[in-house]
């Protein structure tokens, strides 16, 4: 590795800078959110995939989800937490708040115990981490393919997971016969 001048470096037409910490180069740039939610899903696909850290495969979900929730109501597109209201109202008879939704959801498929612990909780907790990575994927991917089609690899290969393992047709079936009103726009 070749030796970084401790100088700060600034390429002002791309936006472009390095820096240096303990005599490694530091980069800093402009990044669309968009790219930072690609790349903590992409890497949450290769793990979960491959059978690793779901922990890690539910907080990259979970933070990407964040991100996602906003970047899809800008494009004028219904997130995955207003599609659920929709649902839980057609089922149940009234809307829950939003906040209070996404919470609930969050705290479901395990995002919650994964990034808070307040001095209440139990250090030890039982937890479907294969479910739960599962469907914090879904969840972020939901709304990712909403402003970004479905047509990148690791979105492709999540979707074919899910299709051979969760009995992809006859989920399918079921869908179709749900009426409009509770299908996500």
């Amino acid at each position: 590795m070749s030796k970084i001048d401790h100088r700060e470096i600034y390429f002002p037409k791309s936006g472009f800078s390095t820096g240096s910490l303990c005599g490694l180069a530091m980069a800093t740039m402009k990044v669309h959110k968009s790219e930072i939610v690609r790349n903590q899903l992409e890497t949450a696909v290769r793990l979960f995939l491959n059978g690793r850290d779901r922990s890690s495969v539910i907080t990259l979900a979970g933070a990407a989800t964040g991100i996602l929730d906003t970047l899809v109501r800008n494009a004028g597109h219904e997130p995955f937490v207003d599609y659920a209201r929709r649902v839980h109202r057609e089922l149940v008879g009234h809307t829950p708040k939003r906040q209070s939704y996404f919470h609930h959801i969050s705290k479901k498929i395990g995002v919650i115990v994964h990034r808070h612990m307040s001095k209440n909780d139990p250090e030890i907790v039982e937890l479907d981490l294969e479910k739960m990575a599962s469907d914090a994927l879904a969840r972020a991917l939901a709304d990712y393919i909403k402003i970004n089609g479905q047509d990148e690899p690791f979105v492709k290969a999540y979707f074919q997971w899910a299709w051979n393992n969760m009995d992809g047709q006859t989920l399918m079936d079921e869908y179709l016969k749900l009426p409009e009103n509770m299908k996500p726009e």
